[in-house]
């Protein structure tokens, strides 16, 4: 009978416990709230847009009244009005790779939780996909920006897009640029540390006086009279572009005539003085003269060097940055060599030499890469004794100051109806040239050289500008100025497979151009790199 009692009153302690429990835990099932955002949750963006962003929630709160409040930050600070289920900011700041945060907050459970997303913000000059051109108004020089604020790669569609005319004057006060424009160039230094930033400057050539500005917000830095030694120009020179590397720049005058100067140090703009005495080649002693300093993709501290073209003796030649000895950066810096007529394996008889293109007159030349490791040189000449057109390519290999020619392929470029004004490569691995006469332009297949040029695009008035530089897949990009003062983007990616709808991407096909977005005569495009390992 006892055990029965101690049974009896050990199960009745067992079920009391099992009812208080139960009355004092208060079982809840909460919704975990789950954000995350459109574009792998990674945004780029131009000072002054407008930053938009609704967080992509697992289920609706909308109709949850004030249970649920948000608070968005960047970087771990929050800003007035910040405080609503989607974030609107006009944008005030540059950011780089900063972070966003969105704290939704559970009030009826005390419960918090986070999404983030990354945002950088670039200065209004510094997106990518835009272009700067030169042009020349009322007798002035003028400098205009063509923003491309967004860009839908899927479709190739420019989402919105701006033109700021006369971006020079804005930035600085309402000044003129000058007068007499030349030619544009952006330009480099070296990084202090690997992962540096670096925002190329440009220099704006004209008869009043070259001009190096700011790449980030295009205001004045110097007149390029201040990097001549003594702060003057040599007697009646007018400055053109040549070329920046680390060490040496080179630019030239009205008369093809080379000046350089060494720099101390490779990381800051224009240290040091250009002196008056113009170049000559080793082993010569008279003054080169006729000159052309040839652009292109790989700029010279990948190679070592950088090529010109000496009209005077019709020949390629290159100048050295330095580096041909690992003990030093210096030693050899500014040399200019000739190279030989060709390389060990090419059949002279097949090829223009390169030590001797009497005969021909150089129309455009220009660098580009060849498939790494190597290089390329194009010449588009024309025969003197036939009026023939021609494109050499020159494939070369080597760094360290020591260019070796591998391989030199002729080609007559058969078709155009007449001596092209203005042309374009795409600068790395291309596949098209294009060519402009009068006011067609027409494309050449480089996988299918033998076959003439195809008509790609006409336009109503004479091509002047055409710049392929464009840092999109493949050079996807060209743009083209015409001497009314129009500017237009072309798709030239897969050129001889698009549709003529596709073909032009600014201003969208079939619109009617803009006439207050007309830019005077154009004189030169230039593609706005942003990284100086692209040229």
């Amino acid at each position: 009978m006892k055990n029965i009692y101690c049974i009896l009153l050990f199960t009745a302690f067992i079920l009391n416990a099992c009812y208080d429990d139960k009355g004092n835990y208060n079982y809840k099932d909460i919704n975990e709230i789950e954000i995350s955002f459109e574009d792998n949750a990674s945004y780029t963006k131009t000072f002054g847009e407008v930053l938009e962003l609704t967080p992509i929630l697992n289920f609706d709160l909308s109709q949850e009244g004030d249970r649920y409040t948000y608070l968005w930050k960047l970087n771990d600070e929050t800003r007035e009005g910040w405080d609503q289920p989607t974030l609107k900011w006009e944008i005030d700041e540059v950011v780089d790779r900063g972070k966003i945060s969105l704290e939704i907050t559970d009030h009826k459970y005390g419960v918090s939780y986070l999404g983030y997303a990354t945002l950088s913000v670039v200065g209004i000059y510094e997106n990518a996909r835009s272009w700067m051109i030169l042009s020349e108004v009322g007798g002035k020089s003028q400098l205009s920006y063509f923003n491309m604020l967004e860009y839908d790669s899927e479709v190739d569609t420019i989402i919105s897009s701006r033109i700021t005319l006369d971006v020079y004057g804005m930035s600085n006060d309402g000044a003129e640029l000058g007068s007499g424009p030349i030619a544009l160039q952006e330009h480099f230094r070296e990084g202090v540390d690997w992962n540096e930033n670096i925002v190329g400057n440009v220099c704006v050539f004209q008869e009043s006086g070259a001009v190096d500005l700011s790449g980030v917000d295009f205001t004045k830095e110097i007149d390029m009279a201040e990097a001549f030694d003594g702060g003057t120009y040599p007697a009646g020179v007018i400055l053109g572009p040549g070329t920046f590397m680390d060490w040496v720049d080179i630019v030239t005058d009205q008369e093809g005539r080379l000046y350089s100067r060494l720099k101390s140090v490779s990381t800051v703009y224009n240290t040091d003085y250009f002196l008056h005495t113009p170049l000559s080649c080793t082993g010569e002693t008279e003054p080169l003269r006729n000159c052309t300093v040839i652009p292109g993709y790989y700029r010279s501290n990948r190679t070592g060097y950088n090529f010109v073209y000496d009209g005077e003796n019709k020949r390629l030649l290159y100048v050295t940055n330095g580096g041909t000895n690992w003990e030093s950066d210096l030693q050899g810096a500014g040399r200019v060599t000739a190279l030989p007529a060709c390389g060990e394996n090419d059949d002279i008889d097949k090829i223009i030499p390169l030590n001797d293109m009497k005969g021909y007159e150089l129309l455009k030349a220009t660098m580009f890469g060849f498939g790494y490791p190597n290089y390329g040189v194009a010449l588009l000449l024309k025969e003197e004794a036939t009026g023939k057109i021609f494109l050499q390519r020159v494939k070369i290999t080597g760094s360290n100051a020591k260019p070796r020619i591998l391989e030199i392929f002729k080609d007559e470029v058969i078709g155009l109806p007449g001596i092209p004004t203005v042309s374009a490569l795409p600068l790395n691995g291309p596949e098209y040239m294009f060519f402009a006469v009068d006011k067609n332009v027409y494309c050449l297949d480089l996988n299918n050289i033998t076959k003439p040029v195809t008509l790609y695009k006409s336009f109503d008035a004479n091509v002047v500008a055409m710049n392929a530089e464009s840092e999109t897949y493949s050079c996807a990009h060209m743009a083209v100025g015409l001497e009314n003062g129009e500017f237009y983007i072309l798709m030239i990616y897969g050129a001889k497979n698009l549709s003529e709808e596709e073909k032009v991407i600014y201003p969208k096909h079939g619109a009617a151009y803009p006439a207050e977005e007309r830019m005077g005569r154009i004189v030169d495009i230039k593609y706005k790199q942003l990284d100086h390992w692209n040229y």
